[in-house]
């Protein structure tokens, strides 16, 4: 006798055909046939970054200095490309570790790290479900991966080529490994992922306030490895090239409307550029306003770790609420870098499933989702206004991703004051 179908296992069913049949194929194509159009000379992004990692790659292979622009330039006009301000400013770890795709064509190249992004990408959501223990949420699950495969951050992050998967992966790794007890593992990933793209190691002081000393004391002996290592394979000069010239420049301004950082979104309010309607060209007011509001979301940060001191409980929503700052704080944030923030949206929807996140908070996290996704709103109205709209250049209109993770922001930080109220109201005294 055949069992009916419970509508609930209906509906797991269909989504994950839903996922199979039409969000796979979806990457599947853009990965084959868009992962490089850049090199079409088109206007497409497509491997815009991937360019620059592999092309630094393939100069340290030739014993030349990655970080110098103008040899940069060379290589890519060399190469028939589009020359355009996509250059590397990672540190040496990045390039180290491209340098086997260099043995590939440009093209097949582009293809194979568009696929391994896309792999690790769902290892991160694999893992992800694992450590915040979402697998008894088995019929809803199959919807939660289809939003995160059709979050924009991450799609547009894999067309561009970037590195924020690998950093997401290392990043999930190191949550999971956390509540492991691996704390050697979890120092060698918080070390790979500070060591790839810098400021991940905000994280550190937070797990040695925890007072995870050997994972703390693991990352930092790895990452002076990991610097030997690197002096040793690129020589004195690109590390000098870096330290003297790239590093200073990414402390500047950096106005364009895909920086949604702090600093980015003052730039465009008070430094002249060609983007937005600016208020007035200030680097005084940009450095003023940028580092007041930095160090706001770090006091309530700092506020909100210690307000239970270090006891184990929330732990989710703390280091959630630390990688909702990474973006923030970086001074350089491309919309793309907040596919990071598919961690805390994860722990916000363990939190509504679990049926302690209030439904007013979690409409915020689902207007929050919204904004980031949504294109710059240029791209929906500019068919329908003239191209020196004023409100096309409105630095306030720019700016939704930013509000949405704003609001991402306050949402985990409101959730985790809230779960420490309600603790410490059914503590006795």
């Amino acid at each position: 006798m055949m069992h009916r179908m419970t509508p609930q296992k209906l509906l797991t069913l269909s989504l994950t055909i839903v996922f199979i049949v039409l969000v796979i194929p979806l990457y599947a194509i853009k990965g084959l046939n868009e992962s490089f159009d850049h090199a079409r000379a088109t206007g497409t992004v497509g491997g815009i970054d991937f360019k620059a990692y592999y092309i630094a790659a393939d100069m340290l292979r030739a014993g030349k200095d990655f970080y110098d622009v103008e040899q940069q330039a060379q290589e890519v006009q060399a190469r028939g490309l589009p020359l355009n301000e996509s250059y590397y400013i990672y540190p040496p770890l990045l390039a180290i570790l491209f340098v086997p795709l260099t043995a590939l064509p440009i093209q097949l190249a582009a293809q194979a790290w568009f696929f391994l992004n896309m792999a690790l990408y769902g290892a991160c959501l694999v893992i992800v479900t694992r450590a915040l223990h979402l697998r008894r949420h088995r019929a809803i699950l199959p919807l939660l991966w289809i939003l995160a495969f059709l979050f924009p951050p991450a799609l547009f992050t894999l067309y561009k080529g970037q590195v924020n998967i690998v950093v997401l992966f290392l990043l999930s790794l190191l949550y999971y490994a956390c509540t492991l007890g691996r704390a050697v593992l979890a120092g060698v990933t918080l070390a790979l992922a500070s060591m790839i793209k810098v400021v991940p190691v905000l994280l550190l002081p937070y797990h040695l306030w925890k007072r995870q000393y050997l994972l703390g004391v693991t990352a930092l002996v790895t990452m002076a490895i990991i610097a030997i290592v690197g002096w040793a394979i690129v020589g004195a000069g690109p590390h000098e090239t870096y330290l003297s010239s790239v590093l200073p420049r990414l402390a500047e301004p950096r106005p364009n409307p895909a920086n949604q950082s702090l600093g980015g979104f003052f730039s465009l309010l008070f430094i002249a550029n060609p983007y937005s309607s600016y208020v007035v060209n200030s680097l005084g007011l940009w450095r003023l306003l940028t580092g007041a509001t930095s160090a706001g979301v770090l006091g309530a940060l700092a506020f909100l770790l210690l307000s239970r001191g270090r006891a184990a409980s929330n732990t989710d929503l703390e280091f959630g609420l630390v990688v909702a700052s990474l973006p923030l704080l970086s001074n350089i944030a491309w919309t793309d870098m907040f596919v990071l923030l598919v961690f805390p949206y994860a722990v916000l929807c363990k939190y509504a499933l679990d049926r302690q996140l209030a439904r007013g908070w979690l409409l915020l996290t689902a207007i929050s989702a919204a904004l980031i996704s949504l294109p710059r709103l240029q791209d929906l109205i500019s068919p329908f206004l003239a191209a020196q709209s004023p409100l096309l250049r409105n630095p306030l209109v720019i700016g939704l991703p930013l509000y949405g993770a704003v609001i991402l922001w306050l949402t985990v930080a409101t959730t985790l004051w809230a779960t420490r109220q309600q603790e410490n109201r059914l503590v006795p005294v």
